[in-house]
């Protein structure tokens, strides 16, 4: 209710601005707090209110590959090998200030995801797998792995108790979140390389 007083004596005076509009990528102008300055507010419990709104619907794409293993044959004959290999995808962000599952940035950022998709957000993801291969006298194999992973856009909205750089609400831009697609399947691939024996 505190809130609401405020931002409705705000309201009143026509030359005060109500709110203000941060984006990352984009240098803060004179006088307005940077977007690490105004999510670490959010971060350290300095907000009457701090929430992430999504927008659009979440966009999946095959990830990178990475490589996660591979085998040699240095000796004369064929050889079946078992290449055992794993890898662990995580979650990154825009805007170079930390958004994960032990964040405050992080839960609320989850709460705005499961509340819009009626789902959970995957903070990481490990894949363990292995793969038969037959190698020649002097073949060697590497192997990479790629998963597909999901991107999310949306805005951290925040209300303060006492103007802020001059407002009471503040609103970070265009946050993308970038995470392990749940349930999803990952892709190998195989690549005949120099054995170096």
């Amino acid at each position: 209710m505190r809130l609401r007083k405020r931002a409705a004596t705000v309201l009143g005076a026509s030359a005060v601005v109500l709110a203000g509009l941060v984006t990352p990528g984009t240098a803060a102008a004179a006088g307005e707090p940077t977007v690490r300055q105004l999510l670490e507010q959010c971060e350290q419990g300095n907000t009457d209110l701090c929430e992430f709104h999504p927008s659009g619907q979440p966009e999946s794409y095959r990830g990178a590959d990475e490589l996660v293993g591979g085998a040699a044959n240095c000796s004369e004959g064929t050889s079946t090998r078992i290449i055992s290999w794993e890898s662990t995808q995580t979650t990154t962000n825009s805007v170079g200030v930390t958004i994960s599952a032990s964040s405050t940035l992080g839960e609320v950022f989850e709460v705005g995801f499961e509340t819009s998709y009626q789902r959970e957000w995957s903070w990481s993801k490990s894949k363990s797998d292995e793969i038969r291969h037959e190698l020649g006298p002097g073949q060697a194999v590497e192997i990479y792995a790629s998963p597909m992973r999901e991107k999310v856009t949306g805005t951290y909205e925040m209300h303060f108790g006492d103007p802020y750089y001059g407002h009471y609400y503040w609103y970070v831009n265009n946050v993308t979140v970038d995470g392990p697609a749940q349930d999803e399947a990952w892709f190998t691939r195989v690549e005949e390389v120099d054995a170096n024996c």
